[in-house]
């Protein structure tokens, strides 16, 4: 049986995460790598964080819940979760949590070392850093609902009732 483990090292200016033997990312996993990431602050180690999910194929909802704590703690030494490699069904999965928004997802491990690098220059120049939102999200198969529809939709329903 497999067991599914975190694996870190430093690229350029972050910490990068992959897991192993993880073709579900369950709460154990990111548990271990929050206890890494705490034990490379207290080493004075770089505060960005790039977790490369390539071969993960489904997250449960335990596992982003404690991305979103996480990403709590990254952001209190001035760092930001970087994701790359992220499966359209995981991306998904943030989404329909509404969790997106709180993380950057760029398309692959060099695009998220260079959003880690850009990302602690402009704090370094200080300069106000780039919104979450700047990042392009992955393309998800089958996602091509209109936000403005969907509320007028559900005003329409609430109108009904």
């Amino acid at each position: 049986m497999l067991k599914p483990t975190v694996q870190i090292h430093n690229e350029e200016q972050a910490l990068v995460a992959e897991f192993w033997d993880c073709l579900r990312l369950d709460q154990a996993p990111v548990k271990e790598l929050r206890n890494k990431y705490e034990a490379h602050l207290r080493s004075n180690g770089p505060p960005m964080l790039v977790v490369d999910l390539l071969g993960v194929g489904f997250a449960g909802s335990a596992a982003l819940g404690l991305f979103v704590t996480l990403q709590k703690l990254v952001r209190s030494g001035h760092g930001q979760i970087i994701f790359c490699n992220v499966d359209p069904t995981v991306f998904e999965a943030f989404r329909i949590s509404r969790l997106n928004p709180m993380f950057v997802f760029v398309a692959d491990r060099p695009a998220a070392i260079a959003m880690a690098v850009r990302l602690t220059q402009e704090a370094h120049a200080g300069a106000t850093p780039a919104s979450e939102s700047a990042a392009t999200p992955p393309q998800v198969p089958g996602s091509t609902r209109n936000p403005g529809t969907e509320n007028l939709l559900w005003r329409n329903r609430r109108k009904k009732l």
